[in-house]
């Protein structure tokens, strides 16, 4: 009779621990349309994005942005950059997480017999992408879409020099928090990219959850400039909004120069 007893107790006992553990488990939302992330929090900070929710599986990939450039491999067969601009009206959004402009469509990138639409570029403080071990100031993304599972990224490195004319007429009317500002002023966007084109080229993904591993990426090896009291009045906004090097996995890094 007492080992029944026992035997019953020890059930009751294994139940409620087992009920416990169901009760502390952590479920991970298969919604991601509210779920806050951030670069440096605690809780939602770019090392938990992974678990922030199902639809930011890719964050923890093997095809991963922003990288090291290092070792990079010349390929004169790959195609070069054919950027068909036009200008497109003012839109600049502080999203939270960088500085963006919206463009008009109409904007097109061609690298060979593939056409990506002009969506947007932003900013990032310090860059994201490194060369060789060493940041950048400022990095800006020109972000291009062929479809959902396709697209191309232009990186372009700010180096501190002359003032950086976008800046000189918009820096201040970049809206310091959430929040968006308009303006019919006519952007000439071919203007904003170095003369020289060429670049570096591998495959990764959005450096911004849900981290698509769906992006063709070309950082340009030529800068363009900012003053340092430009670079320092965009950190006043935006600053350490990057995301930490990824690993490179066995991926090639590519060159081009023009």
């Amino acid at each position: 009779m007492k080992n029944y007893y026992f035997l019953i107790t020890f059930a009751v006992i294994a139940f409620s621990i087992s009920s416990c553990k169901n009760d502390n488990k952590v479920i991970i939302p298969t919604d991601c349309t509210d779920v806050h992330w951030s670069y440096n929090g605690s809780t939602d900070g770019q090392d938990k994005w992974v678990d922030l929710c199902t639809g930011y599986s890719d964050c923890g990939g093997q095809s991963q942005s922003p990288i090291n450039i290092s070792g990079a491999i010349p390929d004169l067969t790959l195609p070069g950059l054919d950027f068909n601009y036009s200008s497109t009206t003012t839109e600049i959004e502080n999203n939270g997480h960088t500085i963006e402009f919206v463009c008009e469509a109409g904007s097109e990138l061609t690298i060979g017999t593939k056409t990506y639409q002009l969506l947007q570029f932003h900013y990032h403080a310090k860059s994201e992408h490194q060369v060789d071990g060493s940041y950048h100031s400022l990095e800006v993304h020109f972000v291009h879409k062929a479809s959902d599972t396709d697209y191309a990224v232009v990186g372009v490195f700010f180096e501190p020099g002359e003032e950086n004319e976008l800046f000189t007429e918009f820096l201040a009317h970049f809206p310091t928090e959430k929040g968006t500002y308009t303006d019919t002023t006519e952007i000439n966007l071919a203007g904003l990219l170095p003369e020289n084109k060429s670049f570096y080229h591998y495959s990764g993904s959005l450096t911004t959850p849900p981290c698509s591993e769906v992006v063709n990426w070309y950082v340009l090896k030529n800068e363009i400039s900012a003053s340092a009291t430009q670079i320092a009045q965009f950190e006043g906004i935006l600053k350490n909004n990057y995301r930490d090097i990824r690993n490179l996995n066995g991926r090639t890094i590519y060159s081009r120069d023009e």
